[in-house]
């Protein structure tokens, strides 16, 4: 598999530079595990049955050659300096040529020269370090789909587990309800819940599931906000969280609501 890489949407690649062995393609994963310990009772009990992790790190070492490798890897030392707008992305080719793009945002926590460079040579080497706040990775263009009243598969598996088109939890998932005073969507994998009622119907409910917001509109494309009805959000043990099932790699939600119309979903796919 083939693996380019972007800052700002600006490819490291290009003639005289390349992304170069020691950049890291998987991240390390760090569970933050909520444990306590009850007097009398052997062991720990776990808080949460749903995996939360800590910010990890992605590393890229760049080479720049040539008689302009000094302007290339500055441009890509004050592409870093980007703290507050930076987006790093990637994009996976395989052998047959299918690929998949992503995106997450980044801080970069250390750019440093290698020590191998010298100056008298047009030969610069720079190793930068990245945090991804986001944890997981994004796909660059929206996906609608819809379902049944009653829900089903938003993403389905792959053939040997966890798909290529996505394998993380979703990071940008907006339902919309037609025509509902009550609503209840579970995941199957996670086992979480996100709920919403009111006392009269809403024409067209939108439900923004990672952000737990929820407003109602006229038009069946306000999927960027509305008149907000946030108040009449809950769930019950944790807020929901759509993840893909270990078995399969399909994402299945199941719906319960006061309508009969089919659900509409907006997401962008989301990779570990």
């Amino acid at each position: 598999m083939k693996v380019s890489y972007s800052l700002n949407g600006q490819p490291l690649d290009s003639e005289r530079m390349r992304v170069i062995v020691g950049t890291t393609h998987y991240t390390s994963l760090s569970p933050i595990v909520d444990m306590v310990q009850v007097s009398g009772r052997s062991g720990v009990i776990v808080g949460s049955s749903i995996p939360v992790l800590d910010a990890p790190e992605l590393t890229i070492k760049v080479a720049a050659w040539g008689a302009d490798s000094d302007a290339l890897i500055s441009r890509f030392r004050a592409l870093c300096l980007h703290t507050a707008k930076l987006t790093i992305g990637k994009t996976e080719t395989l052998d047959d040529g299918s690929s998949r793009s992503m995106v997450t945002r980044t801080v970069c926590t250390s750019c440093e020269p290698d020590d191998d460079e010298r100056p008298f040579q047009d030969l610069r080497v720079m190793t930068a370090v990245f945090q991804l706040p986001d944890v997981y990775w994004q796909g660059e263009q929206w996906i609608e789909k819809t379902l049944p009243a009653a829900g089903g598969t938003l993403v389905p598996g792959g053939s040997g587990g966890l798909a290529w088109g996505s394998n993380a939890p979703l990071l940008s998932l907006v339902m919309r309800f037609s025509g509902v005073s009550s609503v209840r969507v579970s995941c199957v994998a996670s086992g979480t819940d996100l709920e919403w009622s009111a006392t009269a119907s809403a024409k067209n409910l939108y439900l923004d599931v990672p952000n737990r917001r929820a407003w109602t509109s006229n038009k069946a494309d306000a999927w960027n906000g509305g008149t907000d009805v946030t108040s009449g959000v809950d769930w019950t043990s944790e807020p929901l969280q759509v993840w893909p099932a270990a078995d399969s790699g399909s994402y299945t939600l199941q719906v319960k609501q006061s309508s009969t119309s089919a659900v509409t979903c907006r997401y962008k796919p989301s990779w570990e």
